[in-house]
Formats: C-alpha cells, structure tokens, sequence
C-alpha cells in the first residue's frame, strides 16, 4: 500500500509540471517619449505551434507618460516565411499623455506589426517592426527574447519528490 502511495505522489508530482518557454516582447517607444518601452512577459507551451494564442499584459516603462499604464495584448504564432516562426501582437492602442493632437496626432497612439519578429526555434532572440497607424505616423521594433524568469512547477515536483522520499525511508523502517 505503501509504494503504491510513493507512485502516485511521483505521478500526481510529475502531472503537476507544465514546461514552458517564457519569452519577453518589448516595443521601443522612444519615438514617443525617451527611453520608453513598453513590455511583457508570456509563456508558449514547450513546443509552440502556429495558431498558438497566449494572453499577455504590457506595461509602460514610464506608466505617467501614458494612460492606460498597461495593456492587454494577445501574442500570436504564426509560420514563418520561408520556415520558422513568425511572432504577431495583437494592435495595441492608448494615449500618449505628452503628444499633441495636431498638426500631427502623436497623442492617440495605435499601435500595429509592420514586420514580424521570426523565430526558427524556441527559446528565440528576434526583431521586428511595427508602426502607429496606417499610413505611419511613426516606426520602431519590438523584440522578442527569452525572459529570466525561473519555472515554479519544479517546485511542486520537488515537494512531491521529498514527500515520496520520507513515505519510503518510513515504509523501510524495521517495525517495533
């Protein structure tokens, strides 16, 4: 009965862990205003697919310059052209606290891909362009780089892995 606990504390442990590749995206919004950025972290699954759709929130890196101070976007994998994979942003629009309204309107901002960030695997460090607007008020990249952030299912499996561990050396003990 015992080893069958340890078993399925190892399964349930090892059920818990979700491999995935975690990615930054960051728009240079230097244009805008020095320096600013706008930027997210997101996870895809441990072997994206074109068609594959994750949810991520940006953030300004200057937030009194914009309003809203962040944005939900929807990053999208695509094929690559010729191989590869081609990364998208959903358009992303908001106002520009310190732009001015005319002769050119550099205060509502929308944000589209002109160019996409491509990929041949993942993790991935790649570059793309996008604008504001169609015809371009302005231009400027984005990139797409692996994020530092560590993966906190293993520490599920490793408590997992302990408690099946003490189970064991109690099921060895010599009974008294």
């Amino acid at each position: 009965m015992k080893t069958l606990l340890q078993i399925a504390l190892l399964i349930a442990g090892a059920a818990q862990v979700q491999a995935a590749i975690i990615q930054t995206i960051s728009l240079d919004l230097s244009a805008l205003n020095p320096g600013s950025t706008l930027s997210g972290t997101f996870a895809l699954s441990d072997s994206p697919s074109p068609g594959d759709t994750v949810s991520v929130l940006l953030s300004f890196s200057d937030p009194a310059n914009y309003s809203p101070t962040s944005l939900p976007a929807t990053i999208t994998v695509l094929s690559g052209t010729p191989s590869g994979f081609a990364i998208d942003f959903s358009n992303l629009a908001f106002t520009n606290l310190n732009g001015k309204v005319g002769p050119i309107n550099t205060r509502d901002v929308n944000l589209m891909r002109f160019a996409f960030a491509v990929c041949d695997s993942f993790p991935c460090t790649a570059t793309g362009l996008f604008q504001d607007r169609s015809p371009a008020v302005f231009t400027s990249t984005y990139s797409i780089t692996p994020a530092a952030v560590p993966e906190p299912a293993y520490a599920l499996l490793m408590g997992m892995l302990l408690t099946a561990i003490v189970f064991r050396r109690r099921a060895l003990r010599p009974k008294q």
